[in-house]
Parts: structure tokens; C-alpha cells; sequence
């Protein structure tokens, strides 16, 4: 078995990769994208010993001067109104989750109703879940799986790159989003020894009838000024680009292609023609 090592900014929490931020006061999506830019996740907790190591590294670290809690990666769904951690699955309710509620009679939170759709938790509750508003404004803390050379589940070693294909189409801003959920952010393929084994990669896997990816790269902030999502120049012309079609546009987000996304760095951009 391998030694579990983290990236830079995480710490080693149980069998998991733990950020922790304090006297960031953010907003449960304001949290979601704090940890996507970290190339995290708010924690999926889905059983008892996942819980408690993060639970008690957060109560470790915490400071009696932060007066707010920290938020999770659990919503109840608009839709379902059922509480749903952000890979989908559902978060079990009651002990030793969720927070006993005396002054509601006595029973378990979660217990805000339709006002109160997003969890964490805080010390006064003994760090067990709560359900609060969505914009109340507590810290983030964020979650990655161990880097080790070996690539979690469910992505699989290409090149150096640890990759996964969501075969669903969406745009590019919701295919970013779906790999975020996984662990991961859309590929970024800055030289050509990357781009050329990932190209190999798909034409083996001709099963997937896949006819366009999503990469990690995007003009969106400045028109004609194509980067990568950590801010980088993408290269243009050959070996990468295509030649632009016969009304000469470029687009710069398609529309429904699948997506490609990468747990090692973050990577966004659009897919070219």
C-alpha cells in the first residue's frame, strides 16, 4: 500500500486530503467555488469514520475567535426535497449525524423546513450537521482525495494525467460543475505530449461514440484571449487548433458535448473547431 500524501494546502484526514479555512465567512456556493478554485470539494461524508476524522479536525484546529461554523457538501434538493450530498447520494438522517434539537421538542435536525437548505457544522452543536440558509456565512473546508501516484476512482491513468469521461452531455460552465462533483475540473492540455496520449486514449475507446470533449480552456473574461482556468496562455495554431469553419468564427463555448475531467490540476477550456 502506498503512503497517502496531499497537495500543497491539504493535510491528511483520515482517508481523506483536508483544507481548512478560517475567517472566510462564505456562503455555501461561495464555499463550493472557494474549494473548485483549490481543486476541491465541500466534504462528502458518507459514513461514520469519514464524519468524525473531519469533525475532530475541525474541532483541533478551531479557534474560540470563529464565532461561525463550516459547511458541508449537502443540500436538500429543491426538486426532491431530499437532502443529497453533491455526488448525488443521499445523506443519512439522524444519529450520529445530524445535531439533536432540544428546544425544537426534542427531535433531530434537520429541522429548518424550506428556509434552511444547505448543512454544516459548528462547535455549540458539538460539530454534528445543522441545516441553515444557504447565504448564511460560514467557513469553507475542503476536500480532495490523497495523491499517491495511483488514481482514485472513477478516474483512470492517461500519460501522467488522472482522467474520467462523464458520458452526459452539458455546457461548458454545468460540464465543469458535474467534474467538480467527482473531484476534478475539465483538462487542461498545455504541451503536446499531454494532448497526443489523450488523443490516443479516445481513439481506442471507440465504444463511447463520443463526437466532442470538453477541454479546459475558454476566451469568456477577455474576448479572443484564449487561457487555460489557472490563468495560463493557451498555445494557438498547430498541433491544436483546427481551421476555423467557412463563415470564419470560432466559437467559444459549444453548446451539448461531453467532457473530460482531470483530478491532478484544474483544466477549462472550450472545445475548438
Amino acid at each position: 500500500t502506498a503512503t497517502a500524501e496531499c497537495p500543497t494546502g491539504y493535510e491528511v484526514v483520515g482517508s481523506k486530503c483536508i483544507h481548512l479555512q478560517h475567517g472566510a465567512k462564505l456562503s455555501y456556493d461561495q464555499a463550493v467555488a472557494y474549494c473548485l478554485q483549490r481543486f476541491g470539494r465541500l466534504p462528502v461524508l458518507h459514513d461514520v469514520a469519514a464524519f468524525t476524522d473531519v469533525a475532530t479536525f475541525v474541532n483541533d484546529g478551531y479557534s474560540s475567535n470563529t464565532k461561525s461554523g463550516y459547511w458541508l457538501g449537502a443540500t436538500n434538493s429543491t426538486a426532491t426535497h431530499v437532502w443529497q450530498w453533491s455526488d448525488g447520494s443521499a445523506v443519512q438522517m439522524g444519529a450520529p449525524f445530524w445535531a439533536y434539537n432540544a428546544p425544537s421538542k426534542g427531535i433531530f435536525e434537520p429541522n429548518g423546513g424550506r428556509t434552511e437548505d444547505c448543512a454544516g457544522i459548528y462547535s455549540s452543536r458539538d460539530w454534528a450537521v445543522h441545516d441553515l440558509p444557504c447565504n448564511t456565512n460560514w467557513n469553507p473546508v475542503c476536500s480532495r482525495n490523497p495523491v499517491n501516484g495511483l488514481c482514485a476512482h472513477p478516474f483512470g491513468l492517461v500519460g501522467t494525467q488522472c482522467v474520467h469521461v462523464i458520458l452526459k452531455e452539458h455546457n461548458w460552465t454545468d460540464a465543469r460543475t458535474q467534474c467538480g462533483l467527482v473531484g476534478g475540473d475539465l483538462v487542461i492540455l498545455d504541451d503536446y505530449d499531454k494532448y497526443r496520449k489523450l488523443f490516443l486514449y479516445f481513439q481506442q475507446r471507440i465504444d463511447w461514440n463520443l463526437s466532442a470533449l470538453w477541454i479546459g480552456g475558454s476566451d469568456l473574461a477577455v474576448q479572443g484571449q484564449w487561457r487555460w482556468v489557472d490563468g495560463s496562455k493557451m498555445a494557438m495554431g498547430l498541433p491544436y487548433w483546427g481551421t476555423v469553419d467557412a463563415c470564419g468564427s470560432i466559437v467559444h463555448v459549444f453548446h451539448l458535448k461531453k467532457h473530460i475531467s482531470q483530478n491532478q490540476t484544474t483544466y477549462h477550456s472550450t472545445y475548438q473547431k
